[in-house]
């Protein structure tokens, strides 16, 4: 930084193509840092070192930060500031702040020079800065490109461009450039594993009127994924060689791109070369159109929800045998049992994020890791929460189960209640086209808040089929995003309570948008449970419930009996049974 007269530099939490999770070479914000999280962003200046990350991650910043120098910034509660803000209050007039141009988004770059406006500050791309101190930084990976057959996605590759270039015409461009590797991956149907647990391939594509480039590594492709891809009009084109091509565009070209997902670097280079009225920062219509499931991605959700739901309930007899027999397994041993049970189910793929296996205190961190490491072992009393999710090559899952391992305190049981009838008011929701996730979030919050209770994170999630187990363009949540919930969106549900040095709760179902009703007044939305896992009542105070929550967790508890038992063993149903005895209603 002295050397390069450097006031700042920031250090992103993501790479070229705004991913949220990285692979090995992007990792960079966790090497710096040793932060796991998912979501935030280090400031380093001459005199401070600083983390900015949200409401999920705050007591496991403080704990992985410990001893480092790094400073916790906590976003998304009262008064917080964004470092953007922290860096006009705290460098000198005509600052100079460095940022890796290939792992910020234009959008968040250019708030980030308004920020510093007010002090003459200039932000300064300088790319792969860090390769010349972080000496052993991966390199790209490579691991082969497949192709997901038509009868999973349920539209051939040729389809979604046809579609894609509509859009591109009837917004008066001529090409668009995507650089989100899930939106990549449903729009050519291929799939691949350069990101843990996310079955994506490290790509761009640049679609035209007459012409569908997919750039990626050379070596990663064979010739029978190439000429598949061609017979789709799809051509290939080495990865690096994305700035010659566009350098190489006819002046009059028009390009779509989002700014909000790609690099300050290539937007730039993309207005430098065609100039900033050709270049039209829009967000991508893929990200939408992938959101709606089709008519085969639901059907395949199912099927895949159903194999989940075999594989949790045969977890989660084995877990109650193992306490029952006096073993004390390890956060990391139960964790790896279910990986494991999951990866015999018909046509999985892997899991679909790192399991979040926490026993006791542990829980109060919502996104806990055990790391490496064994973690803690599970005794016959408190609560174990495990969230988990498994791919498929039918669709991805996402289940959160709070497990009662014995004796409960009152608190506890009380937590466990109130989350649940938060998760089941939002299962339950009539709503009108129109309605925003965070209108829905109310629906969520409202029982916790009469309790006095609430969680920092969000409610609900897109998830991806057979792609990434978080994806927009919709979510349930406080914070405002003007994106309707509409019919084939699936979302998860996840209400929580979290109490520091004590336990966490959530209850975690995914719910599949649809219409359940039309008459004089509109067309009526609502919401199917996908998830197949029972919800054990034994931590559940009857007395808290209203007669048709009641009804509800009955209702959905025989639901999962009767689908999963006829694939479980003897022993299983029988157990199974017993666990989805109706509770009384009052």
């Amino acid at each position: 930084m002295q050397k390069r007269n450097w006031d700042a530099v920031i250090v992103s939490g993501t790479d070229p193509h705004n991913s949220e999770y990285l692979p090995a070479r992007w990792q960079q914000r966790k090497w710096i840092s040793g932060f796991t999280g998912s979501y935030g962003t280090v400031v380093v200046t001459q005199t401070h070192a600083g983390l900015w990350t949200d409401t999920r991650y705050f007591i496991q910043a403080r704990i992985e930060l410990e001893g480092t120098g790094i400073e916790l910034h906590p976003l998304r509660v009262p008064d917080a500031v964004d470092y953007p803000q922290w860096l006009r209050s705290h460098l000198p007039k005509d600052a100079v702040v460095a940022i890796e141009g290939g792992c910020m988004s234009y959008r968040e770059t250019e708030a980030l020079k308004k920020a510093l406006a007010p002090i003459q500050g200039r932000v300064e791309a300088s790319e792969d800065f860090l390769n010349t101190i972080w000496k052993d930084r991966p390199d790209l990976p490579m691991n082969p490109v497949y192709l997901l057959s038509e009868k999973y996605s349920g539209r051939s590759a040729k389809e979604k461009i046809a579609w894609l270039r509509e859009t591109i015409h009837q917004t008066n461009c001529s090409h668009i450039l995507l650089n989100g590797l899930d939106q990549i991956a449903w729009l050519f149907n291929i799939r691949s594993h350069d990101v843990p647990f996310n079955p994506v391939a490290i790509s761009y594509a640049l679609v035209s009127m007459d012409e569908a480039v997919f750039f990626i590594t050379p070596g990663k492709t064979t010739e029978r994924v190439v000429k598949q891809l061609q017979e789709q009009g799809v051509v290939l084109a080495p990865y690096a060689s994305l700035p010659h091509v566009l350098q190489n565009l006819v002046r009059d070209s028009i390009v779509m791109t989002d700014g909000n997902t790609l690099s300050y670097t290539t937007f730039t280079q993309l207005t430098q070369h065609l100039g900033p009225d050709n270049v039209q920062d829009i967000p991508s219509p893929v990200i939408l159109e992938k959101a709606i499931k089709n008519a085969v991605e639901i059907d395949g959700f199912k099927k895949a929800f159903l194999q989940d739901g075999i594989a949790m309930e045969r977890f989660l007899y084995w877990l109650e045998k193992e306490i029952e027999a006096g073993n004390t397994p390890t956060e990391q041993e139960v964790s790896k049992k279910l990986s494991g049970i999951r990866a015999l189910a018909e046509e999985a793929m892997g899991d679909s994020f790192q399991y979040i296996s926490a026993y006791g205190p542990n829980a109060a961190l919502p996104h806990y890791s055990h790391g490496a490491k064994a973690g803690s072992k599970l005794e016959k009393k408190g609560l174990y929460l495990i969230d988990s999710g498994g791919q498929y090559l039918t669709g991805t899952t996402d289940i959160t189960r709070t497990i009662p391992l014995g004796s409960l305190t009152h608190q506890e049981k009380e937590d466990y209640t109130v989350a649940l009838k938060g998760m089941i008011s939002l299962s339950t929701a009539v709503f009108l086209p129109g309605t925003k996730g965070t209108h829905l979030d109310m629906l969520a919050r409202e029982p916790l808040w009469k309790f006095f209770r609430n969680y920092g994170h969000g409610t609900g999630h897109g998830i991806g089929h057979f792609l990434c187990v978080h994806e927009g363009p919709q979510d349930i949540r406080m914070t405002w995003r003007d994106q309707d919930i509409v019919p084939g969106m699936v979302t998860s549900n996840e209400p929580g309570i979290y109490r520091e040095a004590s336990h966490g709760v959530r209850h975690e179902n995914i719910l599949l948008c649809k219409t359940i009703k039309e008459n004089e007044f509109g067309q009526w939305l609502g919401f199917e449970t996908l998830t197949l896992c029972h919800i054990d009542t034994s931590a559940v105070l009857t007395e808290l419930l209203e007669r048709w929550e009641a009804e509800w967790l009955n209702t959905y508890n025989n639901r999962v009996f009767n689908t999963l038992s006829p694939f479980l063993t003897y022993d299983e149903s029988v157990w199974l049974k017993q666990k989805t005895a109706p509770v009384s209603v009052p």
